[in-house]
């Protein structure tokens, strides 16, 4: 069967990156023949003609300018939207406020664009300033187009959207929070408006809401009606949806990275290619999150003198200088060596939905830190207490107040409540593929 998977295009944020790759990974051993497609986000410049000609004019120009100069530029434009957001890098107190409503994106339609990609050129340039941007993204280049995971193609324009109508299938719809519109804007990619008749699943699509805005409800509902299973990653996304639409057929089940073994990602770990020596014992940080950063610092601090451990290394996705526990600060790795460095750890300490993910799959002991406060608009923090309510494990978020977190994880109840899911979930993603 010929499958068109979408979902968020691999970047630093190794658990979005991996998700996708473990859901491919899925399909294709299942036989099929698996296409990853997506398309670049909307920028509201391009929304008017003059607007889209000067984005194309500078995309273009992008091609020829020498990398460090586009940094340059790129921290400098940092620098001046940190300012604005009062967001003081050495500061431990930061100000940040959730827009109150989403922005609502367009499927962008750039057939400047679109002829150029058809030229071998321009694909190899794109691919190359990619790599050229740091190591960090050379290795996902790596990891995404030359190592053989996917099968990529980018949409530009209608002829590219009407093609893999023609192609497909079944439009599968993947995991992470596509359909949270707080997570870069709403997009009508995740919600498939493009598929026309053509048969569409979602599997362990996240909203991470509590519900949708009213600005975009009765779209999404149009949207979701359409989808012949749907199944979430949240138990209450399931209720919202259900409300939604008036479905009772919403299913719950696991993230795709769960449905790789332990040993799977031990092997997928073991490609990674660290430029350092890695201590015995440390401390793994990953907060993909900075506006908690006062509260991630004290974590680790606590933690520190909890193991007795003093090596510690945070990686770090987005390239900023956030360090924490007076540790190494590793800004160039990729995929394999993030999956490495779980694998290898003495103990974490995260607010990432994924590194809990692999923190459970290599049975490690963590504390996590919930990265939004629970009254913020747009806060994600709903997908990490229904993970930890499954496994009975609330005492692992870290509150500043409770020692709780230091109580031992018993693996064997974990393990038991995740094979059954992983079970479970397999079972319904052949069910929904075929039916």
């Amino acid at each position: 069967m010929k499958i068109k998977l979408v979902t968020f295009a691999p970047h630093p944020n190794f658990g979005t990156c991996l998700q996708s790759y473990a859901l491919n990974r899925v399909l294709r051993e299942m036989g099929h023949d698996v296409e990853f497609i997506h398309n670049d986000r909307e920028v509201p410049d391009r929304r008017t003609l003059l607007g889209h000609i000067k984005y194309n004019v500078k995309e273009l120009i992008k091609l020829f300018v020498p990398q460090n100069i586009l940094k340059s530029r790129r921290e400098k434009k940092a620098n001046i939207e940190a300012k604005k957001k009062k967001v003081v890098t050495q500061s431990k107190t930061v100000l940040h406020t959730m827009p109150k409503e989403p922005d609502i994106l367009k499927l962008p339609n750039d057939y400047f664009r679109w002829a150029l990609s058809k030229t071998s050129w321009y694909r190899k340039r794109y691919i190359r300033k990619k790599r050229e941007r740091s190591l960090q993204w050379r290795k996902v280049v790596k990891f995404t187009y030359e190592d053989g995971n996917y099968n990529m193609r980018r949409l530009y324009a209608t002829p590219d959207y009407d093609s893999v109508v023609r192609e497909a299938d079944l439009f599968i719809t993947g995991s992470d929070q596509i359909w949270n519109p707080f997570c870069g804007g709403f997009n009508p990619m995740m919600f498939l408006e493009f598929a026309e008749d053509k048969k569409r699943v979602a599997y362990s699509s996240s909203i991470s809401q509590p519900s949708f805005p009213d600005c975009i409800k009765e779209r999404v509902k149009k949207d979701l009606k359409k989808f012949q299973h749907i199944a979430v990653r949240e138990q209450k996304s399931v209720a919202l949806i259900d409300e939604l639409t008036g479905r009772d057929d919403v299913k719950l089940v696991v993230d795709p990275t769960y449905l790789l073994s332990a040993n799977n990602w031990q092997e997928f770990g073991e490609k990674a290619d660290l430029e350092f020596d890695v201590p015995e014992k440390y401390i793994f940080c990953y907060f993909v999150g900075a506006y908690r950063r006062d509260v991630y610092e004290q974590m680790v601090k606590e933690v520190k003198a909890y193991t007795g451990i003093n090596e510690v290394i945070t990686l770090e996705c987005y390239n900023r200088d956030l360090n924490y526990g007076d540790g190494r600060l590793y800004k160039d790795a990729g995929p394999y060596e993030w999956v490495y460095l779980l694998n290898h750890a003495s103990y974490i300490c995260m607010d990432s939905f994924h590194a809990t993910v692999f923190a459970l799959k290599f049975h490690k002991d963590f504390v996590h830190a919930m990265k939004n406060e629970d009254t913020e608009i747009g806060s994600q923090n709903t997908r990490m207490y229904d993970i930890f309510q499954r496994y009975g494990l609330l005492n692992k978020i870290y509150t500043g107040s409770s020692d709780e977190w230091q109580k031992p994880i018993d693996y064997t109840k974990v393990d038991a409540i995740m094979e059954e899911e992983i079970k479970d979930s397999m079972n319904y993603l052949k069910y929904e593929v075929e039916n």
